[in-house]
């Protein structure tokens, strides 16, 4: 199963809802690239790519000069803050290997970055070849040393508080199959009560080093270039977590059938995870399993249920990996 494209749109943030409160629309390509030739002079447009429920925008852009760039807009406040806030001040310490910024403008929700050589890797040889992930652990071990880890034992609570959220809005689709008269509200409410239980171990796990995870890393977001160097994009979900959450959409993504592309990444990244490691991955992976059935549920997005059905699965210890 292929998370790529539901990925985008998981904004993953503790306190999420599901709930359509009145947003600020997304700035028009006219509006800017206005902004965009006041800096750069004229550009022209190559390439553009609309993100999953119209939340974002790219485009890629050309200069009269010949100069690349990386136009993209939120429709958000959030993600704008949280990319502008990482490529100043954490992915600086990938160098070369994330983009630069070129311009920002809060008001548009925009950001303007360097075009980085290569291709993602999604749908690539190099989505599943072992020095590509060896590389990537390299990588994200620099991003989580950019800045001393924040110790602290907010996350059981926080990612507990979370699954109950998703787990009353799941009651409020499906039921709480209580009254034993709707045979599959009460099959995903039993679901739900094992999921409950993966959350629930996190509770005692106290603290845990909090360190600038990139919270997306899928083969979409790393691109390759022809000499097989590794490069991250897409910073927009960056937060302080525990280390161990930048590996779940690699876990349930190429990892899944390929536990040798684990090895290979945690080879490079130069740290073994922890039983308590593995119980918070645990937690948040049933936390955006629930998510992702409710997302999908709700708008009818069948990639999103997809996924998080498999998620599930593989939690429940109903499929073979």
């Amino acid at each position: 199963m292929s998370i790529e494209a539901v990925s985008g749109s998981m904004d993953g943030a503790v306190g999420a809802t599901i709930s359509t409160d009145a947003r600020p629309r997304l700035a028009s390509d006219a509006e800017v690239l206005d902004r965009v030739h006041r800096t750069l002079g004229p550009v022209d447009v190559v390439a553009e790519h609309t993100g999953a429920h119209r939340l974002s925008r790219v485009l890629h852009v050309v200069t009269r000069g010949g100069e690349q760039a990386v136009v993209k807009w939120h429709r958000d406040a959030g993600p704008h803050r949280r990319e502008s806030e990482a490529l100043q001040q954490y992915a600086v310490a990938l160098g070369g290997d994330a983009p630069r910024i070129v311009i920002t403008e809060p008001a548009l929700r925009m950001v303007t970055l360097s075009r980085l050589l290569g291709e993602p890797a999604a749908g690539t040889p190099h989505e599943r070849d072992p020095d590509i992930h060896m590389r990537l652990g390299e990588l994200v071990r620099r991003l989580h040393d950019a800045e001393p880890p924040r110790r602290h034992a907010r996350f059981g609570p926080m990612i507990a508080a979370e699954f109950e959220r998703w787990s009353r809005a799941a009651d409020e689709l499906w039921g709480d199959g209580l009254d034993g008269r709707d045979e599959r509200a009460e099959r995903l409410a039993a679901e739900r009560h094992v999921l409950r239980q993966h959350v629930a171990a996190a509770l005692d796990i106290g603290e845990l080093d909090h360190v600038p995870a990139h919270r997306q890393l899928t083969p979409r977001h790393l691109i390759i270039d022809p000499g097989g160097h590794v490069r991250v994009i897409d910073f927009s979900q960056l937060e302080f977590e525990p280390r161990i959450v930048d590996l779940l959409w690699l876990e349930y993504g190429p990892w899944r059938d390929e536990p040798w592309l684990r090895a290979a990444f945690l080879h490079g990244y130069g740290r073994t995870p922890t039983e308590r490691d593995e119980l918070a991955l645990r937690a948040v992976a049933a936390t955006r399993a629930l998510e992702l059935l409710v997302r999908g549920e709700s708008r009818g997005h069948a990639a999103e249920r997809a996924l998080g059905r498999s998620m599930l699965d593989r939690l429940l210890g109903a499929t073979l990996f």
